[in-house]
């Protein structure tokens, strides 16, 4: 059996910053350990944490503390990296040096972000807040943005959640109030007096982490108030099930405000820092919360079946608790990527390549679409290995030939062609045989100077794969005046 490849999430929690890096994080932990290996990293976690991330991952790599501007930071995974690894960081310290650090190093990269505070060289960027416009990001032409809450992290109490026809839940008005594992400034405190204020509310159920600090002031003014349950440090289980009790929630416009409207029912968010304000303006635009300044006229008369189910059917159309899959086929599809090994074709791959050739996909893009017979497959293929100024490589993954890419070499420039085996097209390889092919071209031809590809307009996936791989349009080949010709130069790539 193939080991599997280990993914190292990097994240960083504690009653500082909060515990939101972590549970989201962990969440993805959770949709890709059953075909991945994986370690958390992080910085100086205290013993409930470290319980906390070891339930759900493979080990625990504890990392010194340093701060983000110490030369070291940069370096810190150093020891753990190869390009066996895919490596995830989801905070806001981990900009373009570390990442470009962690590239050099050959690990494929995603990063988990809301901020698009600096440029990402990462293969992947995934935010999963919504009303996120692509063009906010800086990033490399390879880099995939995976955005909105179709690649919500969840956690699976709540994803089974969102797949789950629900009704108003029956009783007494009862409200859930959830700001976060840390809430720093105690926003649950301020809500809870809010809520108090309304008499038709008759039950509040007050969840705080492990992180939040201000738990004697909380239950000095729990003591008076019979109607007020306080919760600290809930599974993901109790929770929901928690949640799914309540007709009502009043949460902070983060990964808690998601795991409520997957649950679903009336919510109202908070914004309690400054890197909610997307997902905060997302979640009221839509209608999947409304406004916390509201809370008191929306629930001065209780809340309606009418209005219950209206807000419901809002949620559910962001929340289908499919992310799961939809993140661990993109992660199937980075490490198959990331695996592909190059070498040279050799006299067995002859009836490969032929069968390759003829597949009516490839005939259909190529500029001549008519089959090719045995006979002249035969002659070209060994005019090819014969030539020294064409270089013919197969790509494997995990030793089962998945593509070929070839360069023609006349003076210093080199004319690209390659194909993908039909069994593994859209999983996102074309780029990524292009850039490990025309490395390897450099290593054993470096005095080639311009790499150059043509593609017909209409074979989309191709022209893709060019422009993610960082190839420019050139002016068009005379030959071929209508495809597109891509070119690229070794000393002008970043």
């Amino acid at each position: 059996m193939n080991r599997k490849t280990r993914i190292i999430v990097r994240a960083d929690g504690n009653s500082r910053i909060g515990l939101g890096h972590v549970t989201r994080s962990l969440a993805l932990v959770h949709m890709l350990r059953k075909d991945f290996e994986c370690v958390f990293a992080i910085q100086s976690p205290d013993q409930a944490l470290q319980e906390r991330i070891l339930e759900i991952s493979d080990g625990i790599i504890v990392l010194p503390p340093a701060e983000p501007d110490a030369d070291r930071f940069v370096h810190e995974l150093d020891a753990y990296v190869s390009e066996e690894e895919i490596v995830v960081l989801d905070g806001y310290t981990f900009g373009t040096a570390y990442q470009q650090n962690i590239k050099s190093r050959g690990a494929a990269l995603v990063c988990i972000d809301d901020i698009h505070a600096y440029t990402f060289v990462a293969d992947a960027v995934i935010n999963q807040a919504g009303g996120v416009a692509p063009e906010l990001y800086k990033t490399v032409p390879y880099t995939r943005l995976l955005l909105g809450p179709h690649y919500a992290l969840l956690r699976p109490a709540f994803l089974r959640a969102a797949k789950v026809n629900r009704t108003i839940p029956e009783g007494e008005l009862c409200v859930l109030v959830c700001m976060g594992g840390a809430d720093p400034d105690n926003h649950t405190l301020q809500a809870l007096e809010t809520l108090q204020a309304i008499p038709a509310v008759k039950q509040i159920e007050v969840v705080v982490g492990s992180a939040y600090t201000h738990m004697y002031e909380l239950k000095q003014h729990l003591k008076d108030q019979p109607q007020a349950k306080l919760h600290r440090d809930l599974s993901a289980e109790s929770l929901c099930r928690l949640m799914s009790k309540c007709q009502a929630a009043i949460t902070s416009a983060s990964g808690i405000s998601y795991e409520y409207a997957a649950v679903g029912g009336l919510l109202f968010v908070k914004q309690t820092a400054d890197n909610q304000a997307g997902m905060y303006q997302f979640l009221t635009t839509t209608g999947i919360a409304k406004h916390y300044i509201n809370l008191s006229k929306a629930l001065q008369q209780g809340i309606s079946e009418e209005e219950f189910t209206a807000q419901l059917t809002t949620q559910r159309q962001y929340f289908d608790g499919k992310s799961p899959e939809r993140l661990l086929a993109f992660f199937r599809g980075l490490n198959l990527a990331t695996n592909l090994k190059l070498r040279l074709a050799k006299p067995a791959d002859l009836h490969l390549l032929f069968d390759w050739a003829n597949d009516p996909e490839v005939r259909r893009h190529s500029f001549n679409s008519e089959p090719i017979p045995l006979e002249n497959h035969i002659r070209w293929f060994q005019a090819k290995l014969d030539n020294p100024d064409t270089i013919l490589y197969l790509a494997e993954a995990d030793g089962t030939p998945a593509a070929h890419i070839r360069f023609d070499i006349n003076s210093s420039t080199a004319k690209i062609s390659y194909l993908i085996a039909a069994d593994f097209r859209g999983n996102g390889l074309g780029h990524t045989v292009l850039l490990k092919g025309i490395q390897q071209l450099l290593e054993d031809r470096p005095d080639v100077q311009l790499v150059e590809g043509l593609v017909q307009q209409d074979h989309k996936a191709s022209v893709r794969s060019f422009e993610k791989a960082g190839f420019a349009y050139g002016n068009a080949d005379p030959a071929h005046p209508t495809a597109f010709r891509f070119v690229w130069q070794p000393k002008a790539r970043v």
